[in-house]
Protein backbone atom coordinates (compact mmCIF):
# COMPACT_ATOMS: atom_id res chain seq x y z
CA UNK A 1 0.00 0.00 0.00
CA UNK A 2 2.82 2.43 0.84
CA UNK A 3 4.53 1.65 -2.45
CA UNK A 4 1.31 2.26 -4.40
CA UNK A 5 0.54 5.55 -2.66
CA UNK A 6 4.13 6.67 -3.09
CA UNK A 7 3.60 6.21 -6.85
CA UNK A 8 0.31 8.17 -6.64
CA UNK A 9 -1.55 5.06 -7.76
CA UNK A 10 -5.23 4.71 -6.90
CA UNK A 11 -6.21 1.72 -4.80
CA UNK A 12 -9.50 -0.09 -4.08
CA UNK A 13 -9.38 -1.95 -0.75
CA UNK A 14 -12.11 -4.55 -0.39
CA UNK A 15 -13.02 -7.44 1.89
CA UNK A 16 -15.64 -8.83 4.29
CA UNK A 17 -17.34 -6.92 7.07
CA UNK A 18 -15.08 -6.33 10.06
CA UNK A 19 -11.92 -7.40 8.26
CA UNK A 20 -10.13 -4.10 8.94
CA UNK A 21 -10.33 -2.18 5.65
CA UNK A 22 -10.85 1.21 7.29
CA UNK A 23 -8.18 0.49 9.89
CA UNK A 24 -5.64 -0.35 7.19
CA UNK A 25 -6.53 2.77 5.19
CA UNK A 26 -6.43 5.12 8.20
CA UNK A 27 -3.12 3.65 9.31
CA UNK A 28 -1.81 4.36 5.82
CA UNK A 29 -2.82 8.01 6.10
CA UNK A 30 -0.80 8.42 9.31
CA UNK A 31 2.40 6.73 8.19
CA UNK A 32 5.50 8.95 8.22
CA UNK A 33 6.15 8.16 4.56
CA UNK A 34 2.64 9.34 3.67
CA UNK A 35 2.92 12.50 5.77
CA UNK A 36 6.22 13.42 4.13
CA UNK A 37 4.82 12.99 0.61
CA UNK A 38 1.40 14.60 1.05
CA UNK A 39 1.82 16.85 4.09
CA UNK A 40 -1.58 18.23 5.13
CA UNK A 41 -3.22 17.14 1.87
CA UNK A 42 -4.48 13.85 3.31
CA UNK A 43 -8.28 13.73 3.43
CA UNK A 44 -10.80 11.27 4.84
CA UNK A 45 -14.35 11.17 3.45
CA UNK A 46 -17.08 8.94 4.87
CA UNK A 47 -19.45 7.60 2.21
CA UNK A 48 -21.87 5.29 4.04
CA UNK A 49 -24.18 8.15 5.01
CA UNK A 50 -24.36 9.90 1.64
CA UNK A 51 -27.43 9.70 -0.53
CA UNK A 52 -26.45 8.03 -3.77
CA UNK A 53 -26.54 11.09 -6.00
CA UNK A 54 -23.74 12.83 -7.85
CA UNK A 55 -24.62 16.23 -6.37
CA UNK A 56 -24.48 14.92 -2.80
CA UNK A 57 -21.17 13.19 -3.53
CA UNK A 58 -19.62 16.33 -5.04
CA UNK A 59 -20.96 18.51 -2.21
CA UNK A 60 -19.45 16.24 0.46
CA UNK A 61 -16.16 16.02 -1.44
CA UNK A 62 -15.86 19.81 -1.79
CA UNK A 63 -16.54 20.21 1.95
CA UNK A 64 -13.73 17.75 2.72
CA UNK A 65 -10.97 19.05 0.45
CA UNK A 66 -11.81 22.77 0.24
CA UNK A 67 -13.66 25.51 2.02
CA UNK A 68 -15.80 26.14 -1.04
CA UNK A 69 -18.98 24.04 -0.94
CA UNK A 70 -19.91 23.33 -4.53
CA UNK A 71 -21.66 20.73 -6.61
CA UNK A 72 -20.12 22.08 -9.80
CA UNK A 73 -17.86 19.32 -11.10
CA UNK A 74 -15.92 21.79 -13.27
CA UNK A 75 -14.91 23.96 -10.30
CA UNK A 76 -14.07 20.91 -8.23
CA UNK A 77 -12.02 19.43 -11.08
CA UNK A 78 -10.04 22.68 -11.37
CA UNK A 79 -9.39 22.78 -7.62
CA UNK A 80 -8.10 19.20 -7.51
CA UNK A 81 -5.91 19.50 -10.60
CA UNK A 82 -4.21 22.64 -9.27
CA UNK A 83 -3.54 21.11 -5.85
CA UNK A 84 -0.17 19.79 -4.62
CA UNK A 85 -0.01 15.95 -4.34
CA UNK A 86 -3.23 14.89 -2.64
CA UNK A 87 -4.36 11.67 -0.95
CA UNK A 88 -8.11 11.13 -0.62
CA UNK A 89 -9.68 8.19 1.26
CA UNK A 90 -13.30 7.34 0.39
CA UNK A 91 -14.42 5.06 3.21
CA UNK A 92 -17.41 2.76 2.63
CA UNK A 93 -17.58 3.46 -1.10
CA UNK A 94 -19.83 0.45 -1.73
CA UNK A 95 -22.78 2.48 -0.42
CA UNK A 96 -22.47 4.90 -3.35
CA UNK A 97 -21.09 2.46 -5.94
CA UNK A 98 -23.74 -0.23 -5.63
CA UNK A 99 -24.62 -1.09 -9.25
CA UNK A 100 -28.35 -0.62 -8.62
CA UNK A 101 -28.02 2.57 -6.57
CA UNK A 102 -29.23 5.82 -8.20
CA UNK A 103 -26.51 7.62 -10.16
CA UNK A 104 -23.91 5.01 -9.16
CA UNK A 105 -22.57 4.99 -12.72
CA UNK A 106 -22.05 8.75 -12.71
CA UNK A 107 -20.36 8.67 -9.30
CA UNK A 108 -18.11 5.80 -10.38
CA UNK A 109 -17.08 7.70 -13.52
CA UNK A 110 -16.25 10.79 -11.43
CA UNK A 111 -14.15 8.75 -8.96
CA UNK A 112 -12.37 7.10 -11.87
CA UNK A 113 -11.61 10.50 -13.40
CA UNK A 114 -10.27 12.04 -10.18
CA UNK A 115 -8.19 8.93 -9.50
CA UNK A 116 -6.53 9.23 -12.91
CA UNK A 117 -5.04 12.68 -12.17
CA UNK A 118 -1.26 12.68 -11.89
CA UNK A 119 -1.28 14.53 -8.57
CA UNK A 120 -3.98 12.42 -6.85
CA UNK A 121 -3.79 9.17 -4.90
CA UNK A 122 -7.36 8.01 -4.34
CA UNK A 123 -8.07 5.12 -1.95
CA UNK A 124 -11.48 3.49 -1.56
CA UNK A 125 -12.63 0.95 1.02
CA UNK A 126 -15.57 -1.28 0.17
CA UNK A 127 -17.21 -4.56 1.10
CA UNK A 128 -17.86 -4.95 -2.61
CA UNK A 129 -15.13 -5.73 -5.10
CA UNK A 130 -15.46 -2.49 -7.10
CA UNK A 131 -15.14 -2.26 -10.84
CA UNK A 132 -13.28 1.04 -11.24
CA UNK A 133 -10.99 1.27 -14.23
CA UNK A 134 -7.36 2.07 -13.44
CA UNK A 135 -7.55 1.20 -9.73
CA UNK A 136 -5.32 -1.41 -8.13
CA UNK A 137 -7.56 -3.88 -6.28
CA UNK A 138 -6.24 -5.08 -2.93
CA UNK A 139 -8.23 -7.67 -0.97
CA UNK A 140 -7.80 -7.40 2.80
CA UNK A 141 -7.42 -10.92 4.24
CA UNK A 142 -8.07 -12.23 7.72
CA UNK A 143 -5.22 -11.95 10.19
CA UNK A 144 -2.44 -14.49 10.26
CA UNK A 145 -2.56 -17.02 13.08
CA UNK A 146 0.25 -15.32 15.01
CA UNK A 147 -1.10 -11.86 14.21
CA UNK A 148 -4.55 -12.76 15.54
CA UNK A 149 -3.13 -14.09 18.80
CA UNK A 150 -0.89 -11.06 19.25
CA UNK A 151 -3.83 -8.74 18.59
CA UNK A 152 -6.05 -10.53 21.12
CA UNK A 153 -3.46 -10.58 23.90
CA UNK A 154 -2.46 -6.96 23.28
CA UNK A 155 -6.05 -5.91 24.07
CA UNK A 156 -6.51 -7.92 27.27
CA UNK A 157 -4.30 -9.30 30.01
CA UNK A 158 -5.25 -12.93 29.54
CA UNK A 159 -2.38 -15.41 29.58
CA UNK A 160 -1.57 -17.39 26.47
CA UNK A 161 -2.76 -20.99 26.32
CA UNK A 162 -3.75 -23.67 23.84
CA UNK A 163 -7.44 -23.34 24.81
CA UNK A 164 -7.47 -19.60 24.07
CA UNK A 165 -5.54 -20.16 20.84
CA UNK A 166 -8.17 -22.68 19.76
CA UNK A 167 -10.97 -20.20 20.51
CA UNK A 168 -9.26 -17.53 18.42
CA UNK A 169 -8.86 -20.04 15.58
CA UNK A 170 -12.58 -20.86 15.75
CA UNK A 171 -13.22 -17.18 14.94
CA UNK A 172 -11.28 -17.67 11.68
CA UNK A 173 -8.84 -14.93 12.82
CA UNK A 174 -11.53 -12.35 11.99
CA UNK A 175 -10.33 -8.96 13.37
CA UNK A 176 -13.71 -7.57 14.49
CA UNK A 177 -14.55 -10.80 16.33
CA UNK A 178 -11.17 -10.88 18.05
CA UNK A 179 -11.63 -7.26 19.12
CA UNK A 180 -15.11 -7.97 20.51
CA UNK A 181 -13.91 -11.04 22.40
CA UNK A 182 -10.90 -9.23 23.90
CA UNK A 183 -13.08 -6.26 24.85
CA UNK A 184 -15.45 -8.56 26.77
CA UNK A 185 -12.52 -10.13 28.64
CA UNK A 186 -11.08 -6.73 29.52
CA UNK A 187 -14.41 -5.16 30.49
CA UNK A 188 -15.51 -8.05 32.73
CA UNK A 189 -12.10 -8.99 34.13
CA UNK A 190 -12.51 -12.62 33.08
CA UNK A 191 -9.82 -15.20 33.51
CA UNK A 192 -9.37 -18.04 31.02
CA UNK A 193 -11.81 -20.39 32.74
CA UNK A 194 -14.59 -17.78 32.79
CA UNK A 195 -14.02 -16.83 29.15
CA UNK A 196 -14.26 -20.45 28.01
CA UNK A 197 -17.35 -21.01 30.17
CA UNK A 198 -19.08 -17.91 28.84
CA UNK A 199 -18.30 -18.85 25.26
CA UNK A 200 -18.88 -22.58 25.41
CA UNK A 201 -21.54 -23.20 28.02
CA UNK A 202 -23.82 -20.21 28.17
CA UNK A 203 -25.20 -19.84 24.66
CA UNK A 204 -27.86 -17.39 25.86
CA UNK A 205 -25.53 -15.37 28.10
CA UNK A 206 -24.28 -11.82 27.79
CA UNK A 207 -21.21 -12.70 25.74
CA UNK A 208 -23.22 -14.41 23.01
CA UNK A 209 -25.91 -11.70 23.01
CA UNK A 210 -23.39 -8.88 22.79
CA UNK A 211 -21.40 -10.66 20.12
CA UNK A 212 -24.52 -11.30 18.04
CA UNK A 213 -25.67 -7.69 18.44
CA UNK A 214 -22.29 -6.38 17.32
CA UNK A 215 -22.41 -8.58 14.25
CA UNK A 216 -25.97 -7.41 13.61
CA UNK A 217 -24.83 -3.77 13.72
CA UNK A 218 -22.03 -4.56 11.26
CA UNK A 219 -23.94 -6.84 8.88
CA UNK A 220 -27.30 -5.06 8.90
CA UNK A 221 -26.37 -2.07 6.71
CA UNK A 222 -25.29 -4.38 3.88
CA UNK A 223 -28.87 -5.63 3.56
CA UNK A 224 -29.96 -2.09 2.69
CA UNK A 225 -27.91 -2.38 -0.48
CA UNK A 226 -30.20 -2.07 -3.53
CA UNK A 227 -28.48 -5.06 -5.14
CA UNK A 228 -28.96 -7.28 -2.07
CA UNK A 229 -32.57 -6.10 -1.70
CA UNK A 230 -33.16 -6.97 -5.34
CA UNK A 231 -32.46 -10.62 -4.44
CA UNK A 232 -35.40 -10.60 -2.03
CA UNK A 233 -35.53 -13.48 0.43
CA UNK A 234 -33.13 -15.52 -1.72
CA UNK A 235 -30.14 -13.72 -0.19
CA UNK A 236 -30.85 -14.63 3.43
CA UNK A 237 -32.11 -18.11 2.52
CA UNK A 238 -28.88 -18.84 0.66
CA UNK A 239 -26.70 -17.40 3.41
CA UNK A 240 -28.47 -19.38 6.15
CA UNK A 241 -28.14 -22.58 4.17
CA UNK A 242 -24.44 -22.07 3.47
CA UNK A 243 -23.86 -21.13 7.10
CA UNK A 244 -25.04 -24.57 8.22
CA UNK A 245 -21.98 -26.21 6.67
CA UNK A 246 -18.67 -25.52 8.43
CA UNK A 247 -16.67 -26.69 5.42
CA UNK A 248 -18.89 -24.99 2.84
CA UNK A 249 -21.15 -26.44 0.16
CA UNK A 250 -20.12 -27.64 -3.26
CA UNK A 251 -21.43 -24.90 -5.52
CA UNK A 252 -22.87 -27.22 -8.16
CA UNK A 253 -24.81 -29.16 -5.49
CA UNK A 254 -26.12 -25.96 -3.96
CA UNK A 255 -27.52 -24.75 -7.27
CA UNK A 256 -29.13 -28.15 -7.95
CA UNK A 257 -30.66 -28.21 -4.47
CA UNK A 258 -32.82 -25.17 -5.27
CA UNK A 259 -34.09 -25.69 -8.82
CA UNK A 260 -37.30 -23.87 -7.96
CA UNK A 261 -35.45 -20.72 -6.84
CA UNK A 262 -34.90 -18.47 -9.83
CA UNK A 263 -31.42 -17.00 -10.03
CA UNK A 264 -29.80 -18.82 -7.11
CA UNK A 265 -26.59 -19.00 -9.16
CA UNK A 266 -26.71 -15.25 -9.72
CA UNK A 267 -27.35 -14.78 -6.00
CA UNK A 268 -24.14 -16.66 -5.19
CA UNK A 269 -22.22 -14.40 -7.59
CA UNK A 270 -23.63 -11.29 -5.92
CA UNK A 271 -23.03 -12.55 -2.37
CA UNK A 272 -19.43 -13.32 -3.30
CA UNK A 273 -19.04 -9.86 -4.83
CA UNK A 274 -20.27 -8.30 -1.57
CA UNK A 275 -17.91 -10.54 0.47
CA UNK A 276 -20.62 -12.40 2.41
CA UNK A 277 -19.23 -15.69 1.10
CA UNK A 278 -16.24 -16.77 -0.95
CA UNK A 279 -15.34 -19.48 -3.43
CA UNK A 280 -12.62 -22.03 -2.79
CA UNK A 281 -11.89 -25.24 -4.72
CA UNK A 282 -15.43 -25.50 -6.12
CA UNK A 283 -17.08 -24.80 -2.75
CA UNK A 284 -18.85 -21.71 -1.46
CA UNK A 285 -17.82 -20.95 2.11
CA UNK A 286 -18.43 -18.44 4.86
CA UNK A 287 -16.23 -17.10 7.64
CA UNK A 288 -17.08 -18.52 11.06
CA UNK A 289 -18.39 -15.24 12.61
CA UNK A 290 -20.92 -14.84 9.79
CA UNK A 291 -21.92 -18.50 10.12
CA UNK A 292 -22.67 -17.78 13.76
CA UNK A 293 -24.67 -14.68 12.85
CA UNK A 294 -26.84 -16.27 10.17
CA UNK A 295 -27.41 -19.44 12.20
CA UNK A 296 -28.21 -17.54 15.38
CA UNK A 297 -30.67 -15.37 13.45
CA UNK A 298 -32.39 -18.54 12.18
CA UNK A 299 -34.15 -19.48 15.39
CA UNK A 300 -36.80 -22.07 14.59
CA UNK A 301 -40.10 -21.61 16.51
CA UNK A 302 -42.04 -24.61 17.76
CA UNK A 303 -45.58 -24.98 19.02
CA UNK A 304 -45.10 -24.18 22.68
CA UNK A 305 -43.03 -21.07 22.09
CA UNK A 306 -39.63 -22.69 22.56
CA UNK A 307 -36.92 -22.47 19.95
CA UNK A 308 -34.21 -24.69 18.61
CA UNK A 309 -31.08 -22.60 18.95
CA UNK A 310 -28.06 -22.70 16.71
CA UNK A 311 -24.65 -22.36 18.29
CA UNK A 312 -21.24 -21.35 16.91
CA UNK A 313 -20.21 -25.01 16.65
CA UNK A 314 -23.46 -26.27 15.21
CA UNK A 315 -23.77 -29.27 12.95
CA UNK A 316 -26.18 -29.03 10.00
CA UNK A 317 -28.21 -31.90 11.49
CA UNK A 318 -29.05 -29.71 14.49
CA UNK A 319 -31.67 -27.56 12.82
CA UNK A 320 -34.73 -28.02 10.68
CA UNK A 321 -34.16 -25.34 8.08
CA UNK A 322 -31.12 -26.78 6.34
CA UNK A 323 -31.39 -30.50 7.08
CA UNK A 324 -33.07 -31.28 3.78
CA UNK A 325 -30.21 -29.52 2.02
CA UNK A 326 -27.76 -31.58 4.08
CA UNK A 327 -29.49 -34.78 2.95
CA UNK A 328 -29.40 -33.61 -0.66
CA UNK A 329 -25.73 -32.65 -0.67
CA UNK A 330 -24.45 -35.63 1.32
CA UNK A 331 -26.84 -38.39 0.25
CA UNK A 332 -28.44 -37.28 -3.02
CA UNK A 333 -31.98 -37.48 -1.63
CA UNK A 334 -34.41 -35.35 -3.61
CA UNK A 335 -37.70 -36.01 -1.77
CA UNK A 336 -38.33 -36.88 1.85
CA UNK A 337 -41.31 -37.03 4.17
CA UNK A 338 -41.33 -33.96 6.38
CA UNK A 339 -40.55 -34.57 10.05
CA UNK A 340 -39.30 -32.04 12.61
CA UNK A 341 -35.69 -32.34 13.73
CA UNK A 342 -34.89 -32.16 17.43
CA UNK A 343 -31.33 -33.25 18.11
CA UNK A 344 -29.61 -34.07 21.35
CA UNK A 345 -26.49 -32.12 22.16
CA UNK A 346 -25.35 -28.89 23.85
CA UNK A 347 -27.99 -26.85 22.02
CA UNK A 348 -30.84 -29.35 22.29
CA UNK A 349 -34.24 -27.90 23.13
CA UNK A 350 -37.07 -30.09 24.41
CA UNK A 351 -39.57 -30.83 21.64
CA UNK A 352 -43.14 -29.59 21.99
CA UNK A 353 -46.03 -31.71 23.13
CA UNK A 354 -47.15 -34.41 20.76
CA UNK A 355 -49.51 -33.36 17.99
CA UNK A 356 -50.24 -34.18 14.37
CA UNK A 357 -47.09 -32.23 13.45
CA UNK A 358 -44.80 -34.08 15.87
CA UNK A 359 -44.80 -37.86 15.33
CA UNK A 360 -42.57 -38.49 18.38
CA UNK A 361 -42.00 -36.82 21.69
CA UNK A 362 -38.32 -37.62 21.83
CA UNK A 363 -35.67 -35.83 19.78
CA UNK A 364 -34.44 -37.18 16.48
CA UNK A 365 -30.71 -37.76 16.39
CA UNK A 366 -28.74 -37.87 13.18
CA UNK A 367 -28.84 -41.67 13.42
CA UNK A 368 -32.64 -41.59 13.76
CA UNK A 369 -32.83 -39.57 10.60
CA UNK A 370 -30.62 -41.93 8.65
CA UNK A 371 -32.71 -44.93 9.78
CA UNK A 372 -35.92 -43.17 8.78
CA UNK A 373 -34.32 -42.21 5.50
CA UNK A 374 -33.53 -45.89 4.85
CA UNK A 375 -37.22 -46.69 5.17
CA UNK A 376 -38.36 -44.08 2.66
CA UNK A 377 -35.52 -43.96 0.16
CA UNK A 378 -37.07 -46.76 -1.93
CA UNK A 379 -40.19 -44.72 -2.46
CA UNK A 380 -41.43 -43.79 -5.92
CA UNK A 381 -39.28 -40.64 -5.81
CA UNK A 382 -36.01 -41.97 -4.46
CA UNK A 383 -35.92 -45.46 -5.98
CA UNK A 384 -32.65 -44.81 -7.79
CA UNK A 385 -30.97 -42.54 -5.25
CA UNK A 386 -27.96 -44.08 -3.52
CA UNK A 387 -27.67 -43.64 0.22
Amino acid sequence: MLDLTDQLASVALFGPIGIGKSTVALTLLHQNQTQVKFGTNCYFMRCDDIASSLDDFLGRLSDVISNDHTMDVTRLRSHIQSSPPLLLLLDGADFILDPLAPEAEEISATIEEFGSYDNVCLVTTSRMNPDIHGFHRVEVPTLSEDGARDAFHSMCNLGRSLAVDNLIARLDFHPLSIDLLASSVRKNGWDEAMLLKQWGDDQTGALQRNYFQSLEDAVGPSFRSPTIQYLGTTARDALRSIAAFPNGIEESSFVRAFPEVAGVGDAIDILCKFSFIYRQDGFVKMLSPFRFYFLESSLVPVEDGEVIRWGPDCHPARACMSFSLHLFCDYGVTHLQVYPVFTRGPYYTRPPKASHATPRRRGFSREDWIKRLESVRRSEWNASDPL
